[in-house]
């Protein structure tokens, strides 16, 4: 269960990765689109959520498979943090149930992947 959860976390991490670095190929493969969609296509947003998944990273494979216990509310905590700044100040994050409308689906999927990891890895 340990490796599951280990895995699921990593996949999170590249995921969000690479949200950040997709985005800026999607505002410019899509110029139509409103300045709304492209918020997050700026420069420092997309930096900060790469630096951000990369530390995330080292601290998964590192004290998160130790089974370390601060790790369990670090990440738990990283990923709240992430879901409630991205929600309030994304339209398209509301609309991710909708399958027919653009939204933020690979962030919410990286989102609930990386909660349910941290969730079922045990810790000591």
């Amino acid at each position: 269960m340990r490796k599951m959860g280990i895995t699921l976390i990593i996949a999170a991490w590249g995921l969000l990765l690479f949200g950040a670095v997709s985005e800026r190929m999607h505002a410019r493969s899509h110029p139509h689109l409103d300045a709304s969609t492209s918020v997050f296509a700026q420069p420092w947003p997309v930096a900060l959520q790469a630096i951000l998944s990369m530390l995330g990273i080292v601290l998964t494979v590192v004290p998160m498979r130790r089974g370390e216990r601060w790790c369990f509310w670090t990440l738990l905590a990283t990923f709240s943090a992430l879901l409630v700044g991205r929600a309030l100040s994304d339209a398209r994050c509301l609309v991710v149930l909708d399958p027919h409308q653009h939204g933020c689906h690979t962030f919410m999927i990286a989102i609930f992947l990386g909660i349910v990891g941290v969730f079922i890895t045990p810790r000591r």
